[in-house]
């Protein structure tokens, strides 16, 4: 199961209070769908209920700050102070949130329903916030954080990302929040200290798939940053890595990162032993023709030594000429220019018979548009 679509059913099961596994039945829907699937319940049940919360919330305006909040606590509950809460003017509700004890305030945020609260979660001080942030965090209420995410101001934002030290929460943070365009935001404000916490915890708590998976949400800056860092890891972990993407088909998310490191870097990453393996090999090729991602691919040939180019020309000319051919077809020029540049001669032949056995059109139609291109010079020669 995606790792994405494992975080959305866990938020679904949470909600209905159930096991996940009775969620497996959704596995293959569309993640979208199921995102909207989970809101629209979340809302009716907070519906079902909102008139009694707008009563409640009007009789909690006519009693002092103090009272409302001794009531809440130990009448009320968190689960109906939360939905009174969504139904308060901001500024009484950030009174009352003064009032309550961290510990309750916090289970109190658990039960939010996040179309409601809003406004709210926007308008409290960015003291609240921090501390409630703390107590969840020590709750391991990844879940609840990953709903402020996308709402409080940036400057609370930044003083709840400065406390965290947990690179496994931090992963967990990010995996569940609401809108992904978020990411760059929350990870932006991360210290490199924290960036290395957060990479530590993917190996630690075996939680690369979600960093991966959350690689293709980010921009390039932060691919970059983040990439250099992954690189420094050694040999064993990214070898781990490469069995992960792999195993969860995420290729393309790789290739990406790597494509935003520094040379030096890629260097290290594609010449990785474990990109030797005919299987691994194989999984990447296969990806990358499924996806369409022969831009993220290509460029990286160049960087590849004998002893790795020899296996994944290999696979590209012998086991899957198809691939070659649908290269030749989609991927942009300069990216097959590098790879057709960088073959040694005596992988010409192969290459060439490969082109040919899948019939010419698309390396004619490459020709016509790199007539005078000095890389294709020995290839077009062994094909004429």
């Amino acid at each position: 199961m995606h790792i994405e679509t494992q975080a959305e059913l866990l938020k679904l099961s949470r909600l209905l209070e159930t096991d996940e596994t009775d969620m497996a039945f959704l596995e293959g829907q569309d993640l979208t769908s199921l995102a909207a699937f989970r809101t629209r319940i979340s809302s009716f049940f907070y519906q079902q209920h909102q008139d009694s919360y707008q009563r409640l919330a009007g009789i909690s305006k006519l009693v002092p700050t103090g009272a409302s909040a001794k009531l809440a606590t130990t009448v009320l509950g968190s689960v109906l102070a939360a939905g009174i809460a969504s139904e308060l003017p901001a500024d009484r509700a950030i009174k009352l949130a003064d009032k309550l004890p961290n510990d309750f305030l916090a289970k109190l945020c658990i039960h939010l329903e996040p179309t409601y609260s809003r406004a709210l979660l926007a308008a409290m001080p960015d003291k609240i916030v921090a501390t409630v942030a703390k107590s969840l965090l020590a709750m391991n209420e990844h879940i609840t954080l990953a709903r402020f995410v996308n709402v409080i101001q940036p400057s609370a934002l930044k003083a709840v990302t400065a406390s965290v030290e947990d690179g496994e929460a931090m992963v967990k943070i990010s995996l569940y929040l609401e809108d992904k365009s978020t990411l760059n935001t929350l990870l932006g404000l991360l210290s490199e200290t924290q960036q290395r916490a957060t990479l530590k915890a993917a190996t630690d708590h075996e939680l690369w798939p979600a960093v991966l998976s959350l690689n293709g949400h980010l921009n390039t800056q932060l691919r970059g940053q983040m990439g250099n860092l992954v690189a420094e890891q050694g040999e064993t972990v990214l070898s781990h890595i490469i069995d992960v993407a792999s195993e969860q088909r995420l290729w393309t998310n790789l290739l990406q990162a790597v494509n935003a490191m520094d040379n030096a870097h890629q260097q290290t990453v594609v010449n990785v032993p474990k990109l030797r393996e005919d299987t691994i090999i194989e999984s990447l090729i296969t990806t990358v023709a499924e996806e369409n991602s022969w831009d993220e691919l290509l460029p990286l040939f160049s960087l590849l030594d004998h002893a790795h180019l020899t296996p994944a020309l290999e696979v590209l000319t012998e086991r899957q000429p198809q691939a070659l051919n649908q290269a030749l077809r989609q991927a942009h020029d300069s990216s097959l220019l590098g790879l057709f540049g960088h073959l040694p001669e005596d992988q010409l032949p192969r290459v060439a018979k490969a082109i040919q056995s899948q019939g010419t059109d698309n390396w004619t139609a490459f020709v016509a548009r790199n007539g005078d291109a000095h890389e294709i010079e020995a290839l077009k020669a062994q094909i004429t």
